[in-house]
């Protein structure tokens, strides 16, 4: 059994074509878990994600946050007359959570109902192939991988684009003196370069397979970055545990990149800056924290000097605002 986990925050559009997608998929035994991080119109999207369900014969339970993390109700069955489809968990977690805990709060679920071997962390976003999460499994059963990473290719590329750009593939490497993290095959082209398994540091978030035993011994994502970086940490916690984490490159997704938190001119918003600043000097005090003084001195150096010679937005409010932020240990929501 796999639960896939999939987190909702204002943009059931996209959620819809992810979950069209994960009825397509060709594994045999699956179970979809849909938290929603507190969306502003919450009541339609969990009358959409209902009316969607029953619609698609894939079976609907509805469950607030403290429900979910006691494991549900007795009465938990599969609803609607095409109970041979995935089952659909929706849960309230009536706030905005942050990536790291509004996925925790469907982790919390899978672990009190303990009837499954992997969990399948996948973004919103993203549109997986049909053979995506069986290519994930057998890869990371086949490689004795705790961590499994998909390719990742841009959803908007053009159909006639053969081959596609890779947004990464399967997630990346760290660079602790840069405060920083090497994305493999960032914006290359899929021309058979990336179609071999490699070990990696960490596994993005995006599509993201993990071992149950990786939850029980490493424990969940760290809810204090609320927002990047976690998916990293958890990298470097689970390899620190002895877990291995590797890319899959059979398993293909595509992401529509930026689906949630949005992207400002140039790519880059000042929430995302500010996020990534402080998220990441407090990563790098945990891990390498001998390295702290080079990575302040490249973090200002990016939101400076690199960023004119790029013609990129500067953000350097965000900036500031993060390096202020993590001096005084403010974690969570900005």
């Amino acid at each position: 059994m796999v639960y896939i986990l999939v987190l909702n925050w204002n943009n059931w559009d996209a959620t819809r074509d992810c979950l069209e997608a994960l009825l397509k998929q060709d594994y045999p035994d699956y179970k979809i878990i849909l938290p929603d991080n507190g969306s502003a119109d919450f009541l339609t999207v969990e009358k959409n994600v209902k009316k969607w369900a029953f619609e698609a014969g894939a079976g609907f339970i509805s469950y607030t946050r403290h429900e979910a993390e006691s494991g549900g109700r007795p009465e938990e069955k599969a609803k609607g007359p095409g109970t041979e489809r995935p089952f659909l968990v929706f849960i309230q977690n009536g706030e905005n959570l942050g990536y790291a805990g509004g996925n925790n709060v469907g982790l919390r679920y899978a672990l009190k109902k303990n009837d499954f071997e992997y969990v399948w962390l996948l973004n919103n976003d993203t549109v997986p192939e049909e053979s995506a999460l069986s290519a994930l499994v057998s890869c990371a059963q086949k490689n004795q991988a705790a961590m499994a990473g998909s390719k990742l290719l841009y959803a908007d590329a053009p159909e006639k684009e053969k081959p596609k750009n890779l947004q990464m593939a399967g997630g990346g490497m760290i660079w602790p003196a840069a405060g920083n993290a090497f994305i493999m095959g960032a914006g290359r082209k899929d021309d058979g370069q990336w179609d071999k398994p490699f070990p990696l540091d960490y596994v993005c978030g995006a599509s993201l397979l993990v071992k149950k035993e990786v939850l029980f011994k490493v424990g969940l994502l760290e809810e204090k970055y609320f927002l990047y970086w976690e998916d990293v940490e958890w990298g470097i916690r689970a390899g620190r545990n002895g877990f291995k984490r590797l890319y899959c490159p059979d398993s293909r997704v595509l992401h529509k990149e930026g689906g949630t938190i949005g992207k400002a001119e140039g790519g880059i918003s000042g929430k995302a800056d500010y996020y990534w600043v402080r998220n990441g000097l407090y990563f790098t005090k945990k891990y390498y924290p001998w390295y702290l003084p080079v990575v302040l001195a490249a973090y200002l150096a990016k939101h400076t000097a690199i960023r004119i010679l790029k013609r990129q937005p500067l953000n350097f409010r965000a900036f500031v605002s993060g390096l202020f932020d993590f001096l005084a240990g403010k974690t969570g929501p900005a």
